[in-house]
């Protein structure tokens, strides 16, 4: 499909301008990096990300309040998903708990300790020897039941387990009053006897929570430098290869790292959560810059072979107008797509589609002003030594 007919533009002749801003760019980049870093996703940092759903607005200040009184220091409390979702994410390093407790803990442990931290004192007094029904799982409900029950009524008991999460899934994933489970099919008198007696209905809800140890945080970091560095060592080969000339490899390899390194300072400057679904993304962009290099290479190939042209700037700036329709389709296509994600996708997929949406329109820049420049400079270069050496 032809979008641009006959396009002329003098994309080369710009080089110097766009080049000098590009290294602003890497320039801004670092800086970020440096002072302001990456906010690392527990994939690599290790610990524990706990989601809570309120009744009310989430309070902040006193759930960070009770857990740096519990000793967890360090922590991230911040709101998480729509403001009507009274949600909160909690972000818990591997060792969070200090001196006085270096050694890791454990997911139930963990989990049980962040709960115990951010109850209220009238909260603890009322939960003494009660089940929450809005952080209880189906296993520990359902021990309570049989403990209650007696032997033999274990089935009756996990109908009810089961009744009950299935109910607070149903009301966005709390439950505002026992009166929400008390009318329940699976409840059965005896049930609800002891829901009256033994269970209450507290103000949040545990939505999700994810652990990594720190042995595994670790080596997902040192897995993820091997990936990207891997990556780019052997598309440097397989470009070098393919095109017969070391200056094709070099000037792919400067464009994946441009690609990469403005990635990840609007990564940093926006302060965008990395885990392994942004290294994917990252890994992603490196495979799409890649695919638009090789493209408009494989023209100048073809244009050096037909033309014999010694004007290599021109042959350059001839085959990128040539493959223009088509790096502008398929990138406009690209970024519907990512829009979408970014915008529809969630709270959970916004770092991802973050990161490629920026990747991509670094890709589509990088392939014109950054990878035909250094190979243009390059093949001058080289020409210019021959003839030095010849003169010689």
């Amino acid at each position: 499909m032809q979008i641009l007919t006959n396009p002329k533009f003098d994309f080369l002749g710009k080089k110097n301008i766009f080049v000098t801003a590009s290294l602003i760019i890497v320039g801004l980049s670092i800086g970020s990096l440096v002072a302001r870093g990456i906010p690392l996703g527990i994939d690599f940092r290790g610990g524990a990300d706990i989601q809570l759903k309120f009744r009310e607005t989430p309070p902040t200040q006193q759930i960070r309040s009770g857990l740096e009184a519990a000793g967890f220091h360090g922590v991230s409390v911040q709101a998480f998903g729509a403001a009507a979702d009274n949600a909160v994410l909690i972000q818990i390093d591997s060792h969070a708990r200090g001196a006085a407790d270096e050694a890791p803990r454990e997911q139930e442990d963990l989990a049980a300790d962040v709960l115990r931290a951010i109850r209220t004192p009238a909260e603890t007094a009322a939960a003494q020897g009660k089940v929450d029904l809005n952080t209880a799982g189906v296993s520990e409900i359902k021990r309570h039941l049989v403990s209650v029950l007696g032997p033999g009524r274990e089935e009756e008991a996990e109908r009810a387990a089961l009744a009950i999460t299935r109910a607070r899934n149903e009301h966005a994933g709390l439950i505002a009053d026992l009166s929400n489970v008390r009318s329940l099919p699976e409840i059965t008198p005896a049930v609800a006897a002891w829901l009256d007696s033994t269970a209450i209905a507290g103000r949040f809800s545990i939505g999700e929570i994810a652990y990594v140890g720190p042995a595994v945080g670790v080596d997902l970091r040192t897995k993820a430098k091997w990936a990207v560095g891997m990556s780019l060592l052997v598309m440097l080969g397989y470009i070098a290869f393919r095109f017969k000339a070391w200056s094709y490899g070099v000037s792919a390899i400067v464009t994946l790292a441009y690609d990469v390194m403005v990635t990840l300072g609007f990564i940093s400057f926006f302060q965008k959560e990395f885990d392994l679904t942004v290294l994917a993304a990252v890994l992603t962009i490196v495979g799409y810059s890649l695919n638009d290099t090789i493209v408009i290479f494989d023209r100048v190939r073809e244009n050096l072979r037909l033309r014999r042209s010694t004007n290599i700037e021109k042959t350059f700036n001839d085959s990128i107008n040539e493959t223009l329709s088509r790096t502008v389709l398929t990138s406009f296509l690209v970024w519907i797509v990512l829009v979408s994600i970014w915008v529809f996708g969630g709270s959970r997929l916004e770092p991802f589609s973050f990161a490629l949406l920026v990747g991509s329109i670094s890709g589509t820049y990088s392939t014109i002003y950054i990878s035909s420049p250094v190979v243009v400079w390059w093949m001058k270069w080289v020409s210019a030594r021959k003839k030095a050496a010849a003169r010689a």
